[in-house]
């Protein structure tokens, strides 16, 4: 199978979307707790540490052929948290803190909800639950807002507008 554009310069594959995410979290019971209590994703089997690696799990977020994130246990991980620039972000909308990037390498995880009374029906329980998020903000064909997860990583809801 040739890979090469007509011009044989740029190799062309056919991607079908993102196999998993790595994370890691200092307390993997607690990371499941949330994804699957709050969030109502679904985890899979917890594997066993071995050698340099954690416990760890896949969180599958929904009904889709990718494994989902792959959480790995490591009690001494260090994660920079955004929930002040999303407290913010409560408090003034505009803020220039929607766009300013979290110190690392991964700024957010973006899921899909199938509809906005999906998304209104989690802004009630992340809010029923304290937890720090932005306003609705619209961007073109989606609408969506920003929370942080109990490890303070930024979480996006998306979803189609109606």
């Amino acid at each position: 199978m040739d890979v090469l554009d007509p011009h044989g310069k740029q190799p062309r594959f056919h991607w079908l979307g993102f196999h998993h995410i790595a994370l890691v979290t200092p307390d993997l019971d607690a990371t499941i707790r949330f994804y699957e209590d709050v969030l109502g994703m679904k985890a899979g089997n917890i594997y066993p540490a071995m050698k340099q690696r954690g416990r760890h799990c896949f969180i599958k977020p929904g009904d889709t052929d990718a494994w989902g994130l792959h959480f790995f246990e490591y009690p001494d991980a260090e994660i920079t948290s955004s929930a002040d620039a999303i407290r913010r972000l409560m408090d003034d909308p505009g803020s220039a803190d929607l766009y300013r990037f979290v110190p690392g390498a991964l700024q957010h995880i973006a899921f899909a909800l199938a509809s906005e009374q999906e998304a209104m029906t989690l802004r009630q329980t992340l809010q029923q639950l304290g937890i720090v998020m932005t306003d609705i903000y619209g961007q073109g064909a989606i609408r969506n807002f920003i929370f942080v997860d109990q490890n303070g990583v930024q979480i996006e809801a998306a979803w189609e507008v109606e």
